[in-house]
């Protein structure tokens, strides 16, 4: 798929898209701009919808004993799920980003814990997210904002020094890539619009 500003959106947009470019880059924030947009007017149903079935068929057709999908294979069924529609896959392709960085966001310890104590571990991970992304959003809210453009000057400049977390602290968001900390907060914002 090919964005109407010309960026090749293959298997994982936010960071073909956007990892690399200038911090002032106007064209990365006309992206995230987008994709935030399409994020809140989907809505918390859509979101859910689309998130589900990608993550779903990707489990069904690539292998659920292979882990975590492949982008690719998420990608062919955010094509498929979408078919034509360009604001649902702005949507899957913020979705598969998450998708695809929730073992990063949420330590094994936790998801151990998550697998033991819960009897809808989705459910229960997505609760456990939701918490972190809250956190990377307070470290938003200080810079007054929830644009894409405080969000691209947020995850631009935030891990300038790597920093790591202990296991099992929510309250501490780690060093991300520039692009899981804007799927992470495209995410979260979107939603907490809706609300």
């Amino acid at each position: 798929m090919t964005t109407a500003l010309g960026f090749r959106l293959s298997a994982f947009g936010l960071i073909a898209a956007l990892v690399g470019i200038a911090a002032a880059d106007p064209a990365r924030t006309d992206y995230l701009a987008r994709v935030l947009s399409a994020v809140r007017d989907a809505g918390p149903d859509r979101r859910a919808s689309i998130e589900r079935s990608v993550y779903a068929s990707s489990r069904a057709r690539c292998g659920a004993d292979a882990g975590t999908p492949t982008i690719s294979c998420m990608t062919a069924e955010a094509r498929s799920f979408c078919a034509a529609d360009a604001r649902c896959l702005l949507v899957a392709d913020v979705a598969i980003a998450n998708l695809r960085a929730a073992n990063d966001w949420v330590d094994a310890p936790t998801r151990a814990r998550l697998v033991r104590s819960s009897s809808d571990y989705r459910a229960a991970l997505a609760a456990e997210l939701h918490r972190r992304y809250a956190a990377l959003a307070a470290e938003l809210a200080l810079l007054a904002g929830a644009d894409a453009a405080s969000i691209d000057r947020l995850c631009t400049t935030r891990d300038r020094v790597v920093h790591a977390c202990r296991d099992d602290d929510a309250a501490c968001v780690p060093s991300l890539s520039y692009a899981r900390c804007a799927a992470a907060l495209v995410w979260f914002v979107g939603e907490s619009k809706q609300q």
